[in-house]
């Protein structure tokens, strides 16, 4: 990965540790290290452990680390601004040669150009989703399960309880992989970037009340 990291050094970005305490440019603790992806140079800092309230802090913030506690070029308040959410993904959709793969980009956290993080064959994905399916979003956030799906359009509906007020339409083109032994989806997709995409409108979704059936 040396060549996606800028701006910060190999020694820095490998000393970044679970459990490091984080500080901000003037020196004021924002939270702790609670999750790291090297591969994408991003952590997620816990602010506050009787918070749900998180930080998704880029490498290319770090300044010095130690092994105890790591220093940003940030303010507490740029933080808040700027990386409440998981760094936003876009997914683009293409067939060749017969396939339809939905690739999914997100800015590397060392030096923010767009890399990619997902890439999925969309006609298998389509064959393994089956009502019924828990959905977690890629920060682990449970949407509540798919209760209706059109394997035609590729159009999941999605919610928790009876209230539909509250339901997502969402497409399996989001989709990382799915788990048959513990029927759960896994989407390449945060809950904001979930957020972002319900302006879009599903076009010509038909619902069976029918169960497709899973691939062995």
């Amino acid at each position: 990965m040396a060549d996606t990291k800028g701006t910060i050094t190999e020694d820095v970005a490998s000393n970044i540790a679970l459990g490091q305490k984080i500080y901000d440019v003037a020196g004021e603790r924002v939270g702790t290290v609670d999750d790291l992806d090297r591969p994408t140079g991003w952590m997620k800092a816990e602010i506050n452990p009787f918070s749900d309230r998180e930080l998704y802090i880029p490498f290319k913030s770090v300044t010095s680390v130690d092994p105890r506690e790591l220093y940003l070029s940030l303010s507490r308040d740029e933080l808040l601004r700027q990386y409440a959410n998981p760094p936003a993904r876009t997914t683009h959709v293409e067939t060749t040669l017969g396939e339809t793969v939905a690739t999914t980009r997100q800015p590397s956290g060392y030096i923010g150009a767009l890399m990619v993080v997902e890439e999925v064959n969309v006609d298998k994905i389509r064959k393994r989703v089956t009502v019924g399916d828990l959905v977690l979003t890629s920060d682990q956030i449970d949407l509540g399960t798919i209760k209706r799906y059109d394997g035609a359009t590729g159009w999941m509906m999605i919610g928790k309880g009876l209230q539909a007020r509250n339901d997502l339409m969402v497409p399996i083109t989001v989709v990382s992989h799915v788990d048959r032994d513990v029927a759960e989806v896994y989407l390449a997709a945060s809950r904001a970037d979930l957020r972002g995409m319900q302006h879009l409108e599903p076009v010509d979704v038909v619902f069976v009340d029918t169960k497709p059936v899973a691939a062995a």
